[in-house]
């Protein structure tokens, strides 16, 4: 159940998180540039208003009225990637609390390199650290050729880490595409009206797949951060839901230039889920969608 409630912050449960690096990835291996593959510009800019160098969210995941874990969300610093190119490097963990350390300890760290320009992916990381298991999924996209390069290592239960299993493969991507983390912040950065989906084509390991946000409705909401007007929005795979239990997930963002979430909730088969804001730095504050008390 801490593996759901941790990743869930994270929205890495668009796929499921504890991956098998034995899976045949063979039907879908490809050369790292396939000798098919063209150079292709990628042209397209998105402005960005939402987010900056230094935001750092802290948000509470509770299952019921039961804390259960702490996570974070931070733009840590830009960089340029591939030699000339100005990039994003924003990071998300997610730890259990002290209580449920006892018996399965959760540290989770997600890292994503995006475009500072153009908002896709170059670069991504997820490094799972539940309990006794451990896993990290390595990617590095040529968006120019449309390929992308994924590493996948499982470790044996010990300390210091040693290799159990690995596995590496290429498979072929669309222009902009992005792994689950960038898609988020993408997200912030575009016009959401009730309405008016977006559509994106996601990564993550050995598919790519289209996501959908539905742009619900307006909402005031209260956490621990304050009292925010703000949009719902729901991502789901188009033409499915976004959890394999036939859950679902409601994300309110604040309805201001910054969409900052505030709240996420699940419904799934363990029960609710509830991530909420607790602290936000590196913003100027007070929000324009922050209500004054």
């Amino acid at each position: 159940m801490l593996r759901i409630l941790c990743l869930l912050f994270m929205l890495t449960l668009l796929l499921p998180a504890q991956e098998d690096p034995s899976a045949d990835t063979s039907a879908i291996s490809t050369p790292n540039t396939p000798p098919e593959a063209r150079f292709r510009p990628l042209e397209r800019e998105v402005p960005n208003r939402a987010f900056r160098v230094g935001e750092r969210l802290t948000f509470t995941i509770r299952y019921g009225f039961v804390k259960a874990g702490e996570a974070i969300m931070e733009v840590t610093d830009s960089m340029l990637v591939r030699d000339s190119i100005p990039a994003y490097h924003i990071t998300s963990l997610a730890q259990s609390a002290s209580f449920f350390d006892n018996f399965y300890k959760v540290r989770d760290t997600v890292e994503t390199f995006v475009d500072a320009r153009r908002m896709f992916s170059w670069k991504f990381s997820k490094k799972l650290r539940e309990g006794g298991y451990k896993f990290d999924l390595l990617v590095d996209y040529d968006q120019h050729y449309g390929a992308a390069k994924v590493k996948r290592i499982r470790y044996h239960n010990k300390e210091p880490l040693e290799i159990k299993n690995q596995s590496e493969f290429s498979l072929q991507i669309p222009a902009y595409v992005m792994d689950v983390l960038a898609a988020f912040y993408y997200v912030r950065t575009q016009k959401l009206e009730p309405g008016m989906p977006l559509y994106m084509s996601n990564h993550d390991n050995n598919k790519v797949y289209d996501l959908q946000v539905i742009v619900q409705r307006r909402e005031r909401i209260k956490v621990d951060a304050g009292e925010f007007n703000t949009i719902m929005v729901q991502p789901r795979l188009k033409g499915e839901a976004i959890f394999k239990q036939k859950g679902e997930l409601w994300i309110w963002l604040t309805d201001d230039q910054y969409k900052i979430p505030v709240q996420m909730k699940s419904k799934v088969a363990v029960g609710k889920i509830t991530t909420e804001l607790k602290e936000i730095e590196g913003v100027p504050l007070p929000l324009p969608s922050q209500v004054k008390r």
